[in-house]
């Protein structure tokens, strides 16, 4: 039953008088005016009875608009990659650096000092280092490339007569080593914290390999066999370990190869993943379409660190040391690295990409501009 409240019947029905209405007008016209900067902060996102507020940010800048635009952090800078070519910008989002060129699939990595653009199935490669653009454009396809923190790259691409090769430079961008491979197509490539081990991701007929030698030898001292699965990325961690991600599965192996630990995700799809120095994180889907979401965060001997449920696939995680960043549609959280929330504000539509910078500062990217932004 519906149940309404009536008003009690009058006589006659009572307009409101024109002057009385104008007044009403200008009165709320003031008010709007006096309590601007308050009342702005509700239309664009921030509630009260304890829901999160807006971040609040800078005066936004704007990139270059070329399409598939990748982001990446480099110390306080920001670099940006895209079809038309490379951006690097500073903190206050001026531009650094800018290069016009074309590319197919961008692509971008980086450490706190120097970052490289490179186009993947394509020849382009250019390293941004001490203040300057230096090329090195390959005359084979490229594949992937990584830059460990010390500054040391590792290339890997197609090569004549192989599955592979990789190319190691080192921090004055002299190449160091070269890797070729006879029995599996080269996928990925990492150099260690320390600047001495070169690990190699291959996938043959059986599955995936990961080739560990020293960079003082032409032999390689271990090889992990990854049965069954096409793992497609590795990453050293900070105490030397070795992540390996597949579509089924997140394994740990210590430095010297041996298996630390394997986490299955059984029926669930990988949906996104980040990797950091410190620690690593993994978003499960248990269905294609998005829903019944869960993010993982590992410590670098495969140890669970935490899981929480999202209420949908992030639009991206960024880490820093040990902080996760995560956006959605409608906010931004930070969080520990064994997943305890920090901070949680709304976020206006339209970001694409949010990246955690230095001293927990955020970067909110769309696909033509950027704001600098503070939890709130």
């Amino acid at each position: 039953m519906v149940r309404s409240k009536h008003a009690k019947k009058s006589g006659q029905k009572r307009n409101l008088s024109a002057p009385a209405a104008t007044v009403l007008i200008i009165l709320i016209g003031i008010i709007i005016f006096l309590y601007r900067d308050r009342l702005s902060s509700s239309v664009i996102g921030a509630f009260s009875n304890g829901e999160p507020k807006t971040v609040s940010g800078s005066e936004p800048f704007t990139y270059e608009t070329g399409s598939k635009q990748i982001f990446s952090p480099m110390g306080d800078s920001l670099a940006i990659a895209s079809t038309t070519g490379l951006q690097l910008l500073d903190s206050s989002g001026e531009t650094v650096s800018r290069e016009v060129f074309s590319m197919v699939n961008p692509a971008v990595c980086s450490n706190e000092t120097c970052c490289a653009f490179f186009d993947v199935g394509g020849k382009t490669l250019r390293i941004f280092k001490d203040g300057k653009i230096h090329e090195l454009d390959r005359t084979s396809a490229i594949i992937s490339v990584t830059v460990n923190s010390n500054g040391y790259f590792a290339v890997a691409e197609e090569e004549t007569g192989y599955k592979g090769s990789v190319t190691v430079y080192g921090s004055d961008l002299e190449p160091k080593y070269k890797w070729y491979s006879g029995s599996g197509y080269t996928l990925d490539a990492a150099v260690s914290p320390d600047n001495g081990t070169l690990a190699v991701l291959c996938v043959g007929p059986s599955g995936s390999i990961i080739h560990l030698m020293h960079l003082d030898s032409e032999e390689e001292f271990a090889s992990i066999s990854i049965p069954d699965e096409l793992a497609f990325k590795i990453h050293f961690a900070k105490n030397g370990n070795l992540y390996a991600l597949s579509e089924k599965s997140i394994r740990f192996y210590g430095s010297g190869g041996k298996e630390l630990s394997i986490y299955n995700f059984k029926e669930n799809y990988l949906a996104n993943y980040e990797f950091s120095d410190e620690f690593c994180a993994v978003v499960l889907s248990k269905y294609v379409s998005g829903s019944d979401v869960s993010l993982l965060s590992f410590g670098a001997d495969g140890k669970v660190l935490g899981t929480i449920l999202l209420d949908g696939e992030p639009l991206s995680l960024s880490s820093h040391k040990q902080k996760l960043l995560v956006l959605d549609a409608e906010s931004v959280a930070l969080y520990s690295d064994d997943l305890r929330l920090q901070k949680k504000n709304h976020v206006v539509p339209g970001s694409m990409s949010a990246v955690l910078m230095p001293k927990s500062s955020i970067l909110l990217l769309s696909s033509h501009y950027g704001q600098k932004c503070e939890f709130t």
